[in-house]
Order: C-alpha cells, then sequence, then structure tokens
C-alpha cells in the first residue's frame, strides 16, 4: 500500500491508465472467483473464472477511461474535504467531501490532466502516510480505507501531523508529476513534419 501510495504520488498521471486497468483486473478477479463459487466451480474451474473475470474487468475499466477520470476528481474533492474539514466536525467533513467531490469530477472531465495528477498525488500522499502508521502506530489502515472510510476525518482530527505531512508530500508529488516531460513527438510536432514534407 505504501508502494501503491508513492507510485500514486510521484508517477500517477503516466500511470493512471494502467492503474485503472489493473484495479479492474483484480475486481473482475474477484467477481469471478465469486461467481465460479456460486456455479460450484472447484479446481481449475475456478482459476478460469478468476482469469477471465480478470481480463473482462481489465479491458472493460481500461475502455471505460473518462468515467475512471471522473471518479478520480470525485476522490480528489472527497480526499480534499475530509482533509480540511476534519477539525471543525465529522460529519461536516463529510458533506463537503461529497460536494467538492462532485465538483472535482466534473471539472477532471475538463482539466484531465491537471485534475488526474492533484488527485493522484492526494491520494497517493495520504494511502501512503495511513499504511506507514501501521509501522508507526500499529494502525489498521486496511480498516479505514475498506470498511469504515467514514471514520477517516476523526482520524485526522486526532493526528493533527497527518494533514500536513500529506499536503507537503503531495506538492512533492504534484512538482514531479509536472516536471516530466514527454519524450516523444506531440501531435503539434507531426503535423509540422508532415506539412514541411510536403
Amino acid at each position: 500500500m505504501i508502494a501503491w501510495g508513492l507510485l500514486d504520488c510521484f508517477l500517477g498521471y503516466r500511470v493512471f491508465k494502467v492503474t485503472i486497468a489493473v484495479l479492474g483486473a483484480i475486481t473482475g478477479a474477484y467477481l469471478g472467483l465469486i461467481a465460479g463459487a456460486a456455479l460450484g466451480l472447484h479446481g481449475a474451474w475456478s482459476i478460469i473464472g478468476m482469469v477471465v473475470g480478470a481480463l473482462l474487468g481489465g479491458g472493460l475499466a481500461f475502455m471505460l477511461y473518462l468515467a475512471s477520470v471522473f471518479v478520480a476528481g470525485l476522490l480528489l474533492g472527497l480526499t480534499l474535504g475530509m482533509l480540511l474539514f476534519a477539525h471543525f466536525n465529522p460529519s461536516l467533513a463529510l458533506i463537503a467531501g461529497c460536494g467538492l467531490g462532485l465538483v472535482g469530477g466534473f471539472i477532471a472531465l475538463k482539466l484531465q490532466k491537471i485534475l488526474l495528477i492533484l488527485s493522484t498525488a492526494l491520494q497517493g500522499a495520504f494511502r501512503a502516510l495511513l499504511a506507514l502508521m501501521f509501522f508507526t502506530q500499529h494502525l489498521d489502515w486496511a480498516y479505514y480505507l475498506f470498511q469504515r472510510p467514514q471514520n477517516i476525518p476523526a482520524l485526522i482530527d486526532t493526528h493533527a501531523w497527518l494533514l500536513p505531512a500529506t499536503l507537503v508530500l503531495a506538492a512533492a508529488g504534484v512538482f514531479a508529476q509536472f516536471g516530466i516531460k514527454d519524450n516523444g513527438p506531440t501531435k503539434k510536432d507531426r503535423a509540422d513534419c508532415g506539412a514541411k514534407r510536403k
């Protein structure tokens, strides 16, 4: 979880499509396993069900890129709202996070690269620090991320260092992602090259 968080924080935009496909594959494999168990399939058949589910889930997630962009913006607003309003009231933090999440989702569709960099940097930083707390404070990070995410504002409120540490790490990730240049020629470069040949 720490490695995934740091990868998202510093390289999130470049690996976003791959990350979405991998998450889709994991979800598809899990659903394939459940479907196989429901149909009474065991042994090699359950493995085949997982593989088929992973391929379908990964392919579908990769094709649903725009929906993923919206979700990334949604998660950015949600995370930001919970971080900023956690000290006021946990319920207010959740409501503000949901509102900012919807706004972030629609903005993400218009400003994909910027929002994806901000989203992956902030979420990755928070995820990495939360997982790191397992080693420093024996915190059950999976409980907060997967079982009771509504308790995250209370967690942020009781750990005063978590907000500034997340923002500093996220800022470093944003600078790193904006500093990465694509080495390949752009569409404009290719068009200019074709015009010169003519």
